[in-house]
């Protein structure tokens, strides 16, 4: 009789380097990161309240070309031009402003001073946004994502 064979697998130690994005303390982006996630919707949202018209899909894309302008920008590479146009770039242009805020840090006008986050963070924030998008578009329908995230920006 064949006995089978067991999976050992080597358990891979704890990574404990800060910054790992395995951590089991880590926070979740939505709660480490929430004013950012929540600075770039509301351009998204004013820019949907300017364009009754514009659907989720041009959020999509969007946060996809942000997603690929900041990994390069992570990896210090020069990102690509934009292939986006019209309104999808007038939205690439928006975010991208409310992104690099963060991204080089700030002073409000009460001289309190914002941190800037990393390149690798706006990465996280954006790949959670595309996320949210594709959820809200399955529940909602074609501005699912816009007309949920409206809900909460004045």
């Amino acid at each position: 009789m064949r006995r089978r064979a067991i999976n050992r697998s080597p358990v891979r130690p704890f990574d404990s380097r800060p910054g790992n994005r395995n951590h089991p303390s880590r926070m979740s982006v939505e709660e480490e990161f929430l004013d950012v996630l929540q600075n770039i919707e509301a351009e998204v949202v004013r820019a949907w309240r300017q364009n009754p018209s514009m659907a989720d899909y041009a959020v999509t894309r969007v946060y996809e070309e942000s997603l690929a302008y900041y990994t390069a920008v992570a990896q210090a590479q020069s990102p690509k031009p934009t292939r986006l146009s019209g309104l999808d770039l007038r939205l690439f242009q928006c975010v991208q402003q409310a992104a690099d805020r963060r991204l080089t840090g700030f002073t409000l006008e009460d001289g309190k001073k914002i941190e800037a986050i990393g390149a690798n963070n706006l990465v996280d924030c954006f790949k959670r946004l595309r996320k949210s998008v594709d959820r809200w578009n399955r529940t909602g329908g074609r501005q699912g994502y816009l007309s949920y995230v409206a809900q909460f920006v004045k």
